[in-house]
Protein backbone atom coordinates (compact mmCIF):
# COMPACT_ATOMS: atom_id res chain seq x y z
CA UNK A 1 0.00 0.00 0.00
CA UNK A 2 3.02 2.35 0.65
CA UNK A 3 4.40 1.63 -2.55
CA UNK A 4 1.18 2.37 -4.74
CA UNK A 5 0.73 5.48 -2.61
CA UNK A 6 4.54 6.97 -3.08
CA UNK A 7 4.58 5.97 -6.91
CA UNK A 8 5.13 8.50 -9.37
CA UNK A 9 1.25 8.66 -11.05
CA UNK A 10 -0.68 7.89 -7.75
CA UNK A 11 -4.09 9.79 -7.78
CA UNK A 12 -3.70 10.53 -4.00
CA UNK A 13 -3.45 13.69 -2.06
CA UNK A 14 -0.53 14.76 0.05
CA UNK A 15 -2.41 14.64 3.25
CA UNK A 16 -4.74 11.01 2.56
CA UNK A 17 -0.58 9.46 1.86
CA UNK A 18 0.97 11.10 4.78
CA UNK A 19 -2.26 10.09 7.36
CA UNK A 20 -1.74 6.67 5.76
CA UNK A 21 1.95 6.50 6.31
CA UNK A 22 0.97 6.93 9.66
CA UNK A 23 -1.34 4.34 10.22
CA UNK A 24 1.36 2.15 8.13
CA UNK A 25 3.53 2.79 10.56
CA UNK A 26 1.82 1.95 13.70
CA UNK A 27 0.94 -1.66 12.00
CA UNK A 28 3.98 -2.15 12.03
CA UNK A 29 5.51 -1.14 15.25
CA UNK A 30 2.56 -3.13 16.34
CA UNK A 31 3.93 -5.91 14.52
CA UNK A 32 7.37 -5.91 16.02
CA UNK A 33 6.61 -7.29 19.01
CA UNK A 34 4.81 -9.98 17.72
CA UNK A 35 7.83 -11.17 15.90
CA UNK A 36 10.67 -10.13 17.95
CA UNK A 37 8.84 -10.47 21.36
CA UNK A 38 6.04 -13.04 21.34
CA UNK A 39 7.31 -16.06 18.90
CA UNK A 40 10.28 -16.14 20.86
CA UNK A 41 8.92 -15.59 23.71
CA UNK A 42 6.65 -19.12 22.80
CA UNK A 43 9.59 -21.25 21.54
CA UNK A 44 11.71 -20.09 24.50
CA UNK A 45 9.55 -19.49 27.44
CA UNK A 46 10.62 -22.50 29.62
CA UNK A 47 14.41 -22.32 29.14
CA UNK A 48 14.33 -18.22 29.72
CA UNK A 49 11.33 -17.76 32.01
CA UNK A 50 13.49 -14.58 33.96
CA UNK A 51 14.07 -12.89 31.04
CA UNK A 52 11.05 -13.08 29.66
CA UNK A 53 9.29 -11.13 31.89
CA UNK A 54 11.00 -8.07 30.72
CA UNK A 55 10.39 -8.76 27.46
CA UNK A 56 6.07 -9.87 27.39
CA UNK A 57 5.98 -6.29 29.80
CA UNK A 58 7.69 -4.75 26.25
CA UNK A 59 5.73 -6.28 24.33
CA UNK A 60 2.02 -5.03 26.52
CA UNK A 61 3.54 -1.30 26.44
CA UNK A 62 4.18 -1.18 22.51
CA UNK A 63 1.02 -2.97 21.55
CA UNK A 64 -0.89 -0.75 23.72
CA UNK A 65 1.13 2.34 22.38
CA UNK A 66 0.84 1.11 18.73
CA UNK A 67 -3.30 0.27 18.97
CA UNK A 68 -3.99 3.77 20.10
CA UNK A 69 -1.67 5.48 17.72
CA UNK A 70 -4.00 3.52 14.94
CA UNK A 71 -7.27 4.02 16.17
CA UNK A 72 -6.74 8.09 16.51
CA UNK A 73 -4.86 7.98 13.13
CA UNK A 74 -7.90 6.21 11.68
CA UNK A 75 -10.43 8.37 13.05
CA UNK A 76 -8.14 11.80 11.36
CA UNK A 77 -8.18 9.59 8.32
CA UNK A 78 -12.42 9.89 8.35
CA UNK A 79 -12.02 13.54 9.22
CA UNK A 80 -9.70 13.93 6.14
CA UNK A 81 -11.99 12.64 3.79
CA UNK A 82 -15.42 14.10 5.25
CA UNK A 83 -14.01 17.20 5.15
CA UNK A 84 -13.01 16.99 1.48
CA UNK A 85 -16.27 15.76 0.22
CA UNK A 86 -18.43 17.78 2.85
CA UNK A 87 -16.89 20.53 3.98
CA UNK A 88 -14.17 21.36 1.23
CA UNK A 89 -13.88 25.27 2.18
CA UNK A 90 -11.97 23.78 5.99
CA UNK A 91 -9.67 21.47 4.04
CA UNK A 92 -7.06 24.19 4.38
CA UNK A 93 -6.94 22.31 7.77
CA UNK A 94 -4.62 19.65 6.20
CA UNK A 95 -2.60 21.63 3.75
CA UNK A 96 0.95 22.71 4.54
CA UNK A 97 2.49 23.43 8.07
CA UNK A 98 -0.68 22.87 9.49
CA UNK A 99 -0.90 19.16 8.30
CA UNK A 100 2.27 18.48 10.33
CA UNK A 101 1.37 20.19 13.37
CA UNK A 102 -1.59 18.11 12.83
CA UNK A 103 0.23 15.17 12.90
CA UNK A 104 2.42 15.96 15.35
CA UNK A 105 -0.85 16.53 17.94
CA UNK A 106 -2.12 13.19 17.01
CA UNK A 107 1.20 11.44 17.77
CA UNK A 108 1.54 13.49 21.09
CA UNK A 109 -1.95 12.92 22.30
CA UNK A 110 -1.57 9.08 21.37
CA UNK A 111 1.99 9.48 23.85
CA UNK A 112 -0.07 11.15 26.80
CA UNK A 113 -3.04 8.57 26.73
CA UNK A 114 -0.83 5.74 26.08
CA UNK A 115 1.39 7.10 29.40
CA UNK A 116 -1.67 6.83 31.27
CA UNK A 117 -2.21 3.09 30.26
CA UNK A 118 1.66 2.37 31.29
CA UNK A 119 0.49 4.02 34.48
CA UNK A 120 -2.31 3.29 35.75
CA UNK A 121 -2.60 -0.24 33.61
CA UNK A 122 -0.81 -3.66 35.00
CA UNK A 123 -0.99 -5.97 32.40
CA UNK A 124 1.10 -9.15 32.18
CA UNK A 125 0.97 -11.65 28.77
CA UNK A 126 0.18 -15.55 29.51
CA UNK A 127 2.19 -16.79 26.80
CA UNK A 128 0.87 -19.99 27.37
CA UNK A 129 -2.77 -19.25 26.56
CA UNK A 130 -1.98 -16.26 24.62
CA UNK A 131 -4.68 -13.94 26.82
CA UNK A 132 -3.25 -10.43 28.17
CA UNK A 133 -4.31 -9.69 31.57
CA UNK A 134 -5.02 -6.05 32.88
CA UNK A 135 -5.75 -5.00 36.46
CA UNK A 136 -6.85 -1.18 36.60
CA UNK A 137 -7.85 -1.93 40.34
CA UNK A 138 -4.17 -1.44 41.64
CA UNK A 139 -4.45 1.96 41.21
CA UNK A 140 -7.55 4.91 42.57
CA UNK A 141 -8.05 6.20 38.90
CA UNK A 142 -7.88 2.77 37.16
CA UNK A 143 -11.08 2.34 36.91
CA UNK A 144 -12.23 5.64 35.60
CA UNK A 145 -9.61 5.66 33.00
CA UNK A 146 -10.99 2.44 32.14
CA UNK A 147 -14.44 3.47 31.12
CA UNK A 148 -12.75 6.80 29.66
CA UNK A 149 -10.73 4.13 27.16
CA UNK A 150 -14.50 2.16 26.64
CA UNK A 151 -16.25 5.33 26.25
CA UNK A 152 -13.60 7.55 23.57
CA UNK A 153 -13.73 3.84 21.87
CA UNK A 154 -17.28 4.20 21.33
CA UNK A 155 -17.33 7.65 20.83
CA UNK A 156 -14.63 7.43 17.80
CA UNK A 157 -15.96 4.44 16.40
CA UNK A 158 -19.62 5.90 16.15
CA UNK A 159 -18.41 9.25 14.65
CA UNK A 160 -16.41 7.23 12.11
CA UNK A 161 -19.50 5.32 11.00
CA UNK A 162 -21.79 8.78 11.21
CA UNK A 163 -19.06 10.71 8.74
CA UNK A 164 -19.41 7.85 6.52
CA UNK A 165 -22.84 7.52 6.66
CA UNK A 166 -22.49 11.10 5.24
CA UNK A 167 -20.14 10.97 2.71
CA UNK A 168 -22.32 8.14 1.24
CA UNK A 169 -25.35 10.03 1.18
CA UNK A 170 -23.36 13.20 -0.51
CA UNK A 171 -21.95 10.67 -3.16
CA UNK A 172 -25.17 9.28 -3.56
CA UNK A 173 -26.86 12.60 -3.61
CA UNK A 174 -24.37 13.76 -6.55
CA UNK A 175 -25.19 10.76 -8.26
CA UNK A 176 -28.62 10.88 -8.25
CA UNK A 177 -28.39 14.94 -9.17
CA UNK A 178 -26.38 14.88 -12.48
CA UNK A 179 -27.62 13.61 -15.68
CA UNK A 180 -27.69 10.90 -17.43
CA UNK A 181 -24.39 11.25 -19.60
CA UNK A 182 -22.28 12.33 -16.16
CA UNK A 183 -23.54 10.55 -13.74
CA UNK A 184 -21.11 7.87 -13.77
CA UNK A 185 -18.28 10.48 -12.32
CA UNK A 186 -18.21 13.28 -9.86
CA UNK A 187 -14.89 15.61 -9.15
CA UNK A 188 -13.55 16.11 -5.64
CA UNK A 189 -11.69 19.20 -4.69
CA UNK A 190 -8.35 18.45 -3.00
CA UNK A 191 -6.53 22.02 -3.13
CA UNK A 192 -4.24 22.34 -6.64
CA UNK A 193 -5.86 19.37 -8.08
CA UNK A 194 -9.18 17.58 -9.17
CA UNK A 195 -9.72 13.93 -8.37
CA UNK A 196 -12.12 12.31 -10.66
CA UNK A 197 -13.60 8.94 -9.16
CA UNK A 198 -16.43 6.90 -10.35
CA UNK A 199 -19.07 7.17 -8.03
CA UNK A 200 -19.60 3.42 -7.71
CA UNK A 201 -16.56 2.49 -6.63
CA UNK A 202 -16.40 4.81 -4.63
CA UNK A 203 -19.57 4.52 -2.55
CA UNK A 204 -18.69 1.47 -2.43
CA UNK A 205 -15.42 2.07 -1.04
CA UNK A 206 -16.65 4.04 1.68
CA UNK A 207 -19.28 1.42 2.85
CA UNK A 208 -16.86 -1.36 3.13
CA UNK A 209 -14.21 1.43 4.89
CA UNK A 210 -16.93 2.03 7.61
CA UNK A 211 -18.21 -1.35 8.09
CA UNK A 212 -14.35 -2.75 8.46
CA UNK A 213 -12.86 0.07 10.25
CA UNK A 214 -15.57 1.48 12.64
CA UNK A 215 -17.42 -2.08 13.01
CA UNK A 216 -13.61 -3.45 13.37
CA UNK A 217 -13.34 -1.16 16.60
CA UNK A 218 -16.96 -1.75 18.19
CA UNK A 219 -16.49 -5.70 17.92
CA UNK A 220 -12.76 -5.08 18.88
CA UNK A 221 -14.31 -3.48 22.49
CA UNK A 222 -17.44 -5.61 22.91
CA UNK A 223 -14.44 -8.95 22.59
CA UNK A 224 -12.24 -7.59 25.10
CA UNK A 225 -14.57 -6.54 27.48
CA UNK A 226 -17.43 -8.68 27.42
CA UNK A 227 -15.93 -12.03 26.34
CA UNK A 228 -13.58 -12.29 29.32
CA UNK A 229 -16.61 -11.96 31.97
CA UNK A 230 -18.06 -14.77 30.59
CA UNK A 231 -16.60 -17.74 32.96
CA UNK A 232 -18.01 -20.34 30.72
CA UNK A 233 -14.33 -21.41 29.24
CA UNK A 234 -12.06 -24.14 30.17
CA UNK A 235 -8.39 -23.78 29.78
CA UNK A 236 -8.57 -25.02 26.48
CA UNK A 237 -11.43 -23.14 25.61
CA UNK A 238 -9.85 -20.47 27.19
CA UNK A 239 -6.40 -20.74 24.78
CA UNK A 240 -8.96 -20.64 21.65
CA UNK A 241 -10.41 -17.62 22.58
CA UNK A 242 -7.39 -15.80 22.88
CA UNK A 243 -6.17 -17.25 19.58
CA UNK A 244 -8.96 -15.56 18.31
CA UNK A 245 -7.96 -12.54 19.91
CA UNK A 246 -4.67 -12.58 18.09
CA UNK A 247 -6.28 -13.05 14.88
CA UNK A 248 -9.08 -10.05 15.19
CA UNK A 249 -6.11 -7.97 16.07
CA UNK A 250 -4.17 -8.96 13.17
CA UNK A 251 -7.26 -8.31 10.77
CA UNK A 252 -8.63 -5.29 12.19
CA UNK A 253 -5.02 -4.02 11.38
CA UNK A 254 -5.37 -5.30 7.55
CA UNK A 255 -8.79 -3.81 7.58
CA UNK A 256 -7.00 -0.46 5.68
CA UNK A 257 -4.59 -1.86 2.99
CA UNK A 258 -7.80 -4.71 2.02
CA UNK A 259 -10.52 -2.02 1.59
CA UNK A 260 -7.29 0.19 -0.34
CA UNK A 261 -6.61 -2.86 -2.50
CA UNK A 262 -10.20 -4.36 -3.12
CA UNK A 263 -12.00 -0.78 -4.56
CA UNK A 264 -8.93 0.48 -6.21
CA UNK A 265 -8.45 -1.00 -9.53
CA UNK A 266 -5.72 1.52 -10.66
CA UNK A 267 -3.75 0.39 -7.10
CA UNK A 268 -4.10 -3.68 -7.88
CA UNK A 269 -2.58 -2.91 -11.97
CA UNK A 270 0.07 -1.18 -10.11
CA UNK A 271 1.59 -3.28 -7.63
CA UNK A 272 0.33 -6.61 -10.81
CA UNK A 273 2.80 -4.89 -12.84
CA UNK A 274 6.16 -3.92 -9.86
CA UNK A 275 5.60 -7.36 -8.89
CA UNK A 276 5.45 -8.93 -11.98
CA UNK A 277 9.04 -6.52 -13.35
CA UNK A 278 10.41 -7.39 -10.04
CA UNK A 279 9.99 -11.25 -10.37
CA UNK A 280 11.10 -11.17 -13.90
CA UNK A 281 14.13 -9.21 -13.47
CA UNK A 282 15.16 -12.00 -10.03
CA UNK A 283 15.07 -14.31 -12.86
CA UNK A 284 16.96 -13.16 -15.09
CA UNK A 285 19.73 -11.99 -12.82
CA UNK A 286 19.42 -15.79 -11.67
CA UNK A 287 19.91 -17.38 -14.97
CA UNK A 288 22.69 -15.18 -16.61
Amino acid sequence: MATVCYSRNNLYSRPFILIVSQIIISNLVSLIPYVIILLPGILLSKKYAQKMAQMIDAFCKIRAYSTIAMVYFSFLLTLNRFIVIILPKYNVLFQSIKLYVLLLLMWLISFATSFADFHLYTRNFQISTLQCFQDYTKHPGGKLFNNFLTFLGLFLSIAMIIMYSAITCNIRRRFISVNHETQKTFAIKTGPKTYTLRTAKYERSMLIQAGLTSGGLILGILIFNLLPLTKIFDQKGLAAMNIFHCFYIISYRCALPTVFFLTNERARKYLRVLLNTNVVKSIQILTK
